[in-house]
């Protein structure tokens, strides 16, 4: 994520759901970068691990993937189930079949210094989220005092279920 950035090279907005963990620690003392924009996203502090903030036992029996590579990916055959249960089938199959897989070194990698803290951010819960609890999301928010923290009946997926919300936010944080 540094390498985009640097490549944008002028005044960005970072936002992201999945990569919470990303913004959190890419954006850290870029000065190009003006705020951040949490989609229903994790907000780890200096330290935490995902496997701090989730507890993995309560996903559902199968949910994760893991590989003999090292990877892991969310089990297509549950993802629309899980993560996007507001979002047509088709799309949401297209969704889990295109995924990446990533490195189980995601799970206990710990996060460097917050750029939240030194940044304004904003924050969207999806309050029917099956990934990340709805009151957790608004812990991170209120961890990173939120500029803005809006409240979206969406799954974990809201940019799809909820694009014209989610485009809104951004562009408040933007127009900020």
């Amino acid at each position: 994520m540094k390498h985009a950035i640097d490549l944008i090279g002028e005044p960005i907005i970072l936002g992201h759901s999945y990569g919470g963990f990303l913004i959190t620690n890419a954006a850290y003392n870029d000065a190009k970068v003006k705020g951040l924009v949490y989609l229903a996203a994790f907000a780890p502090d200096e330290g935490q691990s995902m496997s701090d903030l989730v507890d993995s036992s309560k996903l559902p029996k199968g949910f994760l993937i893991f590989d003999s590579a090292g990877f892991v990916y969310v089990n297509p055959e549950m993802s629309w189930q899980i993560c996007a249960q507001d979002i047509d089938p088709v799309q949401a199959k297209v969704m889990a079949a295109t995924q990446k897989p990533t490195n189980q070194s995601i799970l206990t990698e710990k996060s460097g210094p917050p750029a939240w803290r030194q940044l304004p951010t904003w924050y969207q819960v999806s309050e029917n989220d099956r990934i990340i609890p709805p009151a957790i999301q608004r812990v991170f928010a209120k961890q990173m005092n939120a500029t803005t923290t809006i409240s979206i009946p969406s799954s974990h997926s809201p940019p799809i279920s909820h694009p014209n919300e989610i485009a809104q936010l951004i562009q408040n944080a933007a127009n900020a």
